[in-house]
C-alpha cells in the first residue's frame, strides 16, 4: 500500500519567484543608473545602424540592389535601424518625471 507524500514526509518550500525584491534608490543613485542606460542604449543603437548599413554595403547581392546604390540605401538602412532601434527604447532615453 502506498502512502500519499505528505504521510511522514518532510518537504521544504522554496520561493520560485523570478523576480527580485527592489530596493529604493537614492535620487543620486537612480540619475547615475539613468545616465548609464542612456549611454549603453545609445552606443547599442550606433552599432546596430553600423552592422546593418556595412551589410547592406558590402554584402548585399546585386541581383538586389543596383551596385551604384548600395552605399546610399546602405547608410539609409543603417539609420532606419539606428532610429527604430531608438524608438523602440525611448523611455529609457528619455525617463518621464515622476510626479512629487
Amino acid at each position: 500500500m502506498m502512502r500519499p507524500p505528505s504521510a511522514g514526509a518532510v518537504f521544504l518550500v522554496l520561493n520560485m519567484s523570478a523576480e527580485l525584491p527592489t530596493t529604493p534608490l537614492s535620487p543620486e543613485e537612480l540619475v547615475k543608473r539613468q545616465k548609464d542606460v542612456r549611454k549603453v542604449v545609445l552606443i547599442r543603437g550606433f552599432f546596430l545602424g553600423l552592422i546593418i548599413a556595412g551589410w547592406w554595403i558590402f554584402f548585399a547581392p546585386d541581383s538586389l540592389v543596383e551596385p551604384g546604390l548600395k552605399h546610399i540605401l546602405g547608410v539609409a538602412a543603417g539609420l532606419i535601424a539606428t532610429g527604430g532601434y531608438y524608438f523602440v527604447l525611448r523611455e529609457a532615453l528619455f525617463p518621464k518625471k515622476k510626479p512629487g
